[in-house]
């Protein structure tokens, strides 16, 4: 088991008013090298459950083991190494520094961690793979949507995490990049055997992730 989520609740403060729930008892499991999509409405909880798994956010309640190690007991430094060595991220805006080139961009991550063997050469090998090799000295804004959303996944995956969290990968895109997109994320969770959690509006894309559940009201129902 890489993550699992045991009764994790989440509430947020109102000034002056009730606690908002957002999260109520989630339970989820999810296996080394899987792939699932979390679907639901706006306001449903996906991004807040995400923030969770990817430890940028803290459960109100419950209880968060990552690669066997209770996040919930972590110091905010401890919690950072582990998002570091663990986690990497896709966000449906690229978020590609604008003042940096490709390559650069790509391996920001790596400065945060120590990344086996050379750094540099995996990251060449990596966007040589999604089709960027001719694009590593263009900065963002020399790059279209869909090239910027490659390298960002490229990014994800330079400091080889065990798990990839994506939220809403293809909203920005055209549908032709969408499916492009969609296409590159399964095959190299394939190919690198890292687990893929992605949410999405999207139901083409979560088809093609597989195992799929949906959270309603804070609460998850299976599909």
């Amino acid at each position: 088991m890489l993550a699992e989520l045991t009764g994790v609740t989440k509430a947020y403060d109102a000034a002056g008013n009730t606690p908002t729930s957002v999260l109520r008892g989630i339970d989820l499991a999810i296996d080394a090298g899987e792939t699932l999509a979390i679907e639901g409405r706006s306001g449903s909880g996906k991004s807040t459950l995400l923030n969770i798994l990817g430890t940028l956010d803290r459960a109100t309640s419950g209880r968060y083991v990552l690669d066997g190690r209770d996040v919930t007991t972590l110091d905010d430094d401890a919690i950072a190494a582990v998002r570091a060595e663990t986690i990497g991220f896709v966000f449906q805006l690229h978020h590609l520094l604008p003042q940096l080139d490709v390559l650069e961009n790509v391996l920001l991550p790596t400065l945060a961690t120590t990344v086996p063997g050379d750094a540099e050469a995996r990251a060449r090998a990596l966007l040589e793979r999604v089709g960027l090799a001719d694009r590593i000295h263009h900065r963002p804004g020399q790059l279209s949507g869909g090239e910027c959303q490659r390298a960002a996944v490229v990014r994800a995956l330079i400091n080889e995490p065990k798990l990839v969290l994506a939220d809403e990968p293809t909203g920005s895109l055209d549908r032709e990049n969408a499916e492009s997109l969609a296409a590159l994320l399964t095959e190299l969770n394939r190919e690198n055997g890292t687990a893929l959690v992605v949410v999405t509006h999207a139901p083409d894309l979560a088809r093609r992730i597989g195992r799929t559940i949906e959270l309603r009201d804070g609460v998850l129902v299976a599909r």
